[in-house]
């Protein structure tokens, strides 16, 4: 297929985690299927549902023959997306969409609040991302280059040759209780992990349920202090809502809801997640502590100038407590947040070698054993990014990303085989040079089914 021209790569909205967001949902690539007749035909059928609804529209607009109003686009998104894109720039996007169609849906999987449709012309393609508020309104549309096709690699020679040729790639790969890698691929120490650091936020709760200062059965509230930018949920309730701390913690992990790990945050306190990373021996307590919170972090990282260069000189837990304490309140634009923008490179993520990584989730997995920490199987299980060999169970998975940073993580189980933890990291300067989710994420995929069919050292 020839190679798609990318009318608008401007997201609606740009959100820290979204990427697990698109694993969860399963991306795939979608071919090109041929144009002619009806003008509205579709190959795979859109679900009658809140985003399907949503996506069906968008279709129905991008074949149109003549556009529709600006009022017609208000009604459809959430002001949110329209603080970034206005309904004239929207018209803009499907009016030059639509030069390029007629569109047919090859592929489509979601729920009732976000959807990723394969959308394909004559000779172009798109993984259509679409999200909905609560009330059924688009907070997010995003039309981006379908994963390319991939073929596992033949061994792991072959793995190697494939992740250390992206330049950006590491991936490791232990067994639960070892002290040395199984296998362990690319460049070394600390890698940008995005909220792959939600992790010890959860290892933070179920030491406090240990404690009992906090219950999973005890309620978090939602309000200006805790609410925080997609991706999740939580976001969109009103001032004073509750939700329980269990619920709280499984859209964190399952679906990376930011506002839902602030309000952890909060509950258990900052000292009580530097614990839990001390307590997992976290490499970088010298200077990475306190890990800050999702809406910090987008200050820190799109919202506000002088405060990302104090952050990037700040080179200790003191120094950086100090800038924390003067971030302003609520969140910044969602207009500020800019997907061609890196900044881990100055210091706005969270850092950690796979080997904390590793850790974090041997942790977790003891806690899974205990009363407090019952659920957390459930938990870390619910979502498991991508599908590996059927040799294997997928026990605990959480990924993590944001622009320029893409990373996941899964415990994994066989009969007969110690639980096996896999970390895959890519981080790249410029957001160009990164590759698909499904490029990172097939490597992992490639090394659990190599290991687990024994396949030669590489």
């Amino acid at each position: 297929m020839s190679t798609p021209r990318h009318p608008s790569r401007r997201p609606v909205r740009f959100v820290i985690g979204a990427a697990l967001a698109a694993a969860a949902l399963a991306l795939g690539a979608c071919s090109p299927a041929g144009g002619g007749g009806d003008p509205t035909p579709t190959a795979v059928t859109i679900p009658d549902t809140p985003v399907g609804t949503q996506a069906q529209w968008v279709l129905d607009e991008i074949n149109a023959g003549e556009p529709s109003s600006a009022g017609e686009i208000e009604a459809r998104f959430d002001e949110t997306a329209l603080a970034e894109l206005s309904a004239d720039d929207l018209l803009a996007v499907f009016a030059e969409l639509r030069t390029l169609g007629p569109w047919t849906v090859s592929s489509y999987e979601g729920d009732d609040a976000q959807a990723v449709a394969g959308i394909a012309a004559e000779s172009t393609a798109f993984d259509m991302s679409v999200a909905v508020s609560a009330a059924g309104r688009m907070t997010g549309l995003l039309f981006a280059e379908p994963a390319p096709d991939r073929t596992p690699a033949a061994d792991l020679d072959a793995l190697r040759a494939e992740v250390e040729e992206t330049g950006v790639v590491s991936l490791t790969v232990t067994e639960l209780g070892a002290d040395e890698p199984v296998l362990e691929i690319g460049p070394g120490g600390a890698h940008p992990i995005g909220s792959v650091f939600k992790l010890w936020v959860l290892l933070a709760v179920v030491d406090a349920v240990e404690a009992g200062t906090l219950a999973w059965d005890d309620t978090v509230t939602i309000d200006p202090e805790v609410r925080s930018l997609p991706s999740g949920e939580l976001q969109n309730l009103p001032d004073g809502a509750e939700v329980t701390v269990q619920e709280a913690a499984e859209k964190m992990i399952s679906i990376s809801d930011n506002t839902a790990t602030d309000a952890l945050m909060r509950a258990v306190g900052t000292d009580a997640v530097t614990a839990a990373l001390a307590e997992t021996g976290y490499s970088r307590l010298d200077t990475d502590v306190p890990f800050p919170s999702t809406r910090a972090l987008f200050w820190l990282g799109w919202g506000d100038d002088a405060l990302a260069e104090r952050w990037s000189a700040a080179s200790d837990p003191a120094a950086r407590e100090v800038v924390l304490a003067d971030l302003p309140a609520g969140v910044p634009p969602v207009s500020a947040i800019d997907p061609a923008q890196a900044v881990w490179t100055g210091g706005a993520d969270w850092f950690a070698t796979h080997a904390d990584v590793v850790a974090v989730h041997t942790a977790l997995e003891a806690a899974a054993e205990t009363e407090a920490g019952a659920p957390v199987r459930g938990i870390l299980s619910a979502n498991p990014g991508v599908a590996f060999d059927e040799a294997w169970d997928v026990a605990a998975y959480k990924g993590g990303s944001s622009v320029g940073v893409l990373a996941g993580s899964w415990v994994l189980e066989a009969p007969g085989r110690p639980a096996t933890v896999v970390v895959v990291t890519a981080a790249a300067e410029d957001p160009v040079d990164m590759p698909a989710l499904a490029t990172v994420f097939g490597f992992a995929q490639d090394a659990a089914a190599l290991l687990a069919d024994g396949g030669a050292a590489g």
